[in-house]
């Protein structure tokens, strides 16, 4: 079961969740495991037409989320809160600031969509509102 960390709310509209799913693997030994997770919204404004929308949309849903697990195993229990903060704290300093771009709600939609295409999904990739 995840523990919620905290919710960091973007300028952007969006909200990055920070969930722990630290647990105990041997003895006194922990995985400290965090999750950080973000959804976007998937927009029409990011497709070049109606159909290339619809498309995305059968493919991916109404919201598109990124998930990103970090972890450091072999944690004494002492440990477990420094670590889980450094975790945190580097993902802070390094990654959120991409979440902050007013734009990264339509990369990440049309970034799902290369990898599903990528996959040897049945659609052409549709172009993006940057390609036309």
């Amino acid at each position: 079961m995840a523990d919620l960390l905290r919710d960091i709310p973007l300028a952007n509209g969006l909200t990055v969740s920070i969930s722990d799913h630290t647990h105990r693997y041997y003895g006194d030994f922990y995985r400290v495991r965090v999750e950080f997770s973000c959804s976007a919204p998937l927009r029409e404004a990011y497709f070049t037409d109606g159909q290339t929308f619809g498309e995305a949309r059968r493919l991916l849903g109404d919201m598109v989320t990124y998930r990103r697990i970090v972890e450091q195993m072999g944690v004494p229990s002492t440990e477990i809160e420094r670590v889980r903060e450094k975790l945190v704290q580097n993902f802070i300093d390094h990654s959120l600031p991409y979440f902050t771009a007013d734009d990264f709600p339509e990369k990440l939609v049309h970034g799902e969509l290369r990898k599903i295409s990528r996959k040897g999904g049945r659609t052409a990739l549709p172009p993006s509102k940057n390609d036309a």
